[in-house]
């Protein structure tokens, strides 16, 4: 017997099976040992990035908006004042959003630790797509914005990796201004997995494919654990993603007039820019 748990969300299905001590064989055998504080260090880093990384596809679409907010050198404020500033922020996005008829849901990151104070923001954008021009006006006054895309092909490992590890070594620093590794609107869909006890304690390396997906070569991961079980991963997606009509009125957009801002919102991007970004005043 074995334990297959599947994911669910937006033309995607994750896969993983897992033999464990109550269900199923053991693989390799392995040495039963404690981790060590850094394995599981790593373990709980590798877990978050995972449930970040559906979340933020269980909630939102190519085409919706990756901001960071930095501030004004004159006026950079502390954690505490940071908090209460981003507070107001949102609550202007919200009566924004509000009065557009649509939800408003995001993703929130804070820095602050070895570099300026900033933000990173995930949002969805407004149906007619002046999302980022929304959200431009209603952080003037406190510095720059810099607005990236979500990219098309929907999966956001390096978005999420890229967020978590930004806070992993200050989040539970009593200064922080969050005391999560990231926050988020309490709107969003947090995906759970269907969970299924299997009679069978083997499966094909090769997953079966079902009508109307494909495999995502990348994915697929077969292995044996530190305690010696088998596992294996994978990720299908279907082959009729979901239209987004309105993300095309998004991109073809000016938010400020810029002919170089307006190249960068022509692309779709895969990860966030780590390279310096001009600031938008």
């Amino acid at each position: 017997m074995h334990i297959k748990n599947v994911w669910r969300y937006k033309g995607v299905m994750e896969v993983e099976r897992v033999n464990s001590g109550r269900y199923g064989k053991k693989g390799s055998p392995a040495p039963r040992r404690l981790p060590t504080p850094e394995e599981v260090a790593r373990t709980n880093e590798k877990n978050c990035i995972k449930k970040l990384r559906r979340k933020i596809q269980a909630n939102f679409d190519p085409g919706d908006l990756f901001l960071t907010l930095t501030y004004k050198k004159e006026i950079r404020p502390d954690a505490k004042e940071a908090r209460r500033i981003l507070k107001n922020y949102l609550e202007r996005l919200r009566r924004k959003w509000k009065k557009a008829g649509a939800p408003l849901k995001y993703i929130i990151v804070t820095e602050y630790e070895n570099k300026s104070i900033h933000h990173h923001l995930i949002l969805n954008d407004l149906p007619d797509g002046s999302g980022a021009k929304a959200a431009n006006q209603c952080w003037k006054g406190n510095g720059g914005t810099h607005t990236e895309y979500l990219y098309e092909d929907g999966h956001y490992e390096d978005l999420a990796a890229y967020l978590v590890k930004e806070t992993k070594k200050t989040f539970r620093k009593p200064g922080s201004p969050s005391k999560a590794r990231y926050s988020c609107s309490r709107n969003l869909i947090d995906p759970k997995p269907k969970t299924t006890i299997l009679k069978s304690d083997r499966w094909p390396e090769d997953p079966r494919v079902p009508k109307g997906y494909y495999l995502d070569k990348q994915s697929l991961v077969n292995g044996v654990n530190k305690m010696g079980y088998r596992y294996q991963y994978y990720r299908l997606v279907s082959l009729k993603p979901k239209n987004h009509a309105h993300k095309v009125k998004t991109k073809a957009r000016t938010d400020t007039g810029n002919r170089e801002q307006e190249r960068k919102r022509k692309r779709s991007v895969a990860k966030p820019d780590l390279r310096r970004r001009k600031k938008k005043r």
